[in-house]
């Protein structure tokens, strides 16, 4: 851990001192952070990773036609392993910031060349990408990968970069993007994690996966700009952030008595089109995003699959005898809106309003039903399809309402925030209220109020359940559970 952070602080060393030898203009900025989340219920600390140090630079031409640069954010997460706090003041401090109890990593987010000319910019290497009008929680912004853990604070927080070629080019009032990215990433879904509100319903393992040669994604926009408006038009194909279910091979020992299932999961195919729209006037700004997606299954055997489970029994008997091979084929097309009023009310209260939506259009998938002498399996393929790429709200709500209230006083320097997210559906509710003062000039301090109101009346924690996280019947049950006060002091410079 130390000597990479070492490393990674030497690159940029180097990259500074290059610009200085070759005289080129060496910008940067960035925010140091810390912060501490309490739950409600028993003032225990949540031990969440949290982006301790973010540090942002840019290489460029001392000149006019400054037609070149190079750009990055590197950062440090923080991650505590363990706390008590009910131990002396000193053990405390020891156990926030001791290298024996506290992960830290380094990283480079963003790391790029950038060339540009009159009307055109090219961009290689690892980026953070952002589409749709929308400011928040756009069907059209997941080319990033999604770090689960970061769901909680800013979105920039949240996206994972990756290696990709992007070229914008301007003609007049159009503007035209292309992107590459050869290497598909998955989203960062945390497992069995007992600090993270949101849990799977089964634990996967890298080798439950299926080997596929993935082609690179690629995707496209143009936009047309208007005197008060712009609309856009996408194109994305590519592979699911979100694995899916594939199949299972169920396995005898060699007495044919023992039988174990290998269930295999994959990333689907997915296809993106979509429709954005901002249009403003001197009272209010309108924004939405539509996106229709059509998923397909990969077709590709699983019958050579060898299993290689982690159970006890497979310590003692060799599982070599393929009983029966499944295809669950799951497919779908489904849509993702989101639409966004701002506008301000009286007292000059900011409001962010959006409607999201998600609709399964058609699924699809194979009924398998394997009988055996000791048990049975019988599933529905299409009843386990769920959206792989898209808005995260769409794995939490069908259908949401969400309100944003701020204010601020004193020439900005202190801001009051109301954030509600309601389940329109199954009535699921988050609220978050924060208070936020810049003591100094670059330095603020936070205090954030976040409760979760779950449906328990609908979705109860039965007792043959009692041994299942809540969060796997229902998302907004975990969230009330992770209700939570988090204190917050930031440094930017």
């Amino acid at each position: 851990m130390q000597l990479k952070i070492i490393i990674n602080r030497t690159y940029l060393i180097y990259l500074f001192f290059v610009s200085m030898i070759f005289n080129y203009h060496f910008d940067y900025s960035g925010y140091s952070n810390v912060y501490a989340i309490n739950k409600i219920d028993n003032k225990s600390l949540i031990k969440l990773p949290f982006r301790l140090l973010s540090y942002d630079f840019s290489i460029s031409e001392f000149n006019e036609a400054d037609n070149f640069s190079i750009k990055g954010k590197w950062g440090i997460e923080h991650k505590i392993q363990s706390f008590d706090s009910k131990s002396s003041l000193s053990t405390m401090l020891y156990d926030l910031l001791s290298t024996q109890n506290v992960d830290y990593s380094t990283e480079f987010r963003e790391l790029y060349f950038a060339a540009y000319g009159d009307n055109r910019e090219l961009r290689i290497g690892k980026q953070i990408h952002a589409w749709g009008a929308v400011d928040a929680n756009s069907p059209l912004d997941f080319l990033n990968p999604i770090d689960y853990y970061y769901l909680f604070t800013d979105s920039d927080e949240t996206k994972i970069g990756k290696f990709s070629i992007l070229l914008d080019l301007y003609l007049n009032d159009l503007k035209l993007e292309f992107l590459m990215m050869p290497k598909h990433i998955s989203n960062n879904i945390p497992s069995g994690d007992p600090d993270f509100p949101i849990t799977l319903p089964a634990t996967v393992q890298d080798y439950q996966f299926l080997d596929q040669i993935k082609q690179p994604e690629i995707g496209a926009y143009i936009q047309k700009s208007f005197n008060h408006s712009d609309l856009s038009l996408y194109y994305f194909s590519g592979y699911d952030r979100n694995f899916n279910l594939y199949g299972a091979n169920v396995f005898l020992d060699e007495f044919d008595i023992n039988s174990v299932t290998d269930t295999v999961f994959s990333y689907r195919r997915t296809n993106m089109t979509a429709l954005s729209f901002a249009g403003f006037n001197d009272d209010f700004t309108l924004r939405f995003d539509l996106a229709y997606f059509k998923s397909n299954a990969t077709n590709q055997s699983i019958d050579n699959r060898v299993y290689s489970g982690r159970d006890p029994i497979s310590d003692y008997l060799d599982f070599d005898n393929l009983a029966a091979n499944s295809y669950f084929n799951i497919s779908g097309e489904y849509y993702q809106l989101n639409m966004q009023l701002e506008c301000t009310l009286p007292y000059d209260i900011n409001l962010t309003s959006q409607f999201f939506a998600y609709r399964p259009v058609k699924t699809k998938g194979n009924v398998v039903d394997i009988e055996l002498t000791n048990f049975e399996i019988y599933l529905d393929g299409k009843d386990f399809f769920y959206p792989g790429l898209g808005s995260s709200l769409a794995t939490l709500a069908e259908s949401a309402l969400i309100l944003n209230l701020d204010k601020t006083f004193y020439d900005e320097m202190m801001e009051i925030q109301f954030l509600s997210l309601i389940d329109l559906k199954d009535k699921g509710k988050l609220f978050q209220l924060k208070y936020s003062y810049d003591i100094m000039e670059d330095i603020n301090v936070s205090l954030l109020f976040y409760k979760g109101i779950g449906n328990k009346d609908k979705y109860p924690d039965f007792p043959e359940t009692e041994n299942l996280d809540e969060s796997l019947l229902y998302p907004f049950n975990g969230m009330e559970n992770f209700s939570h006060i988090r204190a917050q002091l930031q440094y930017y410079f």
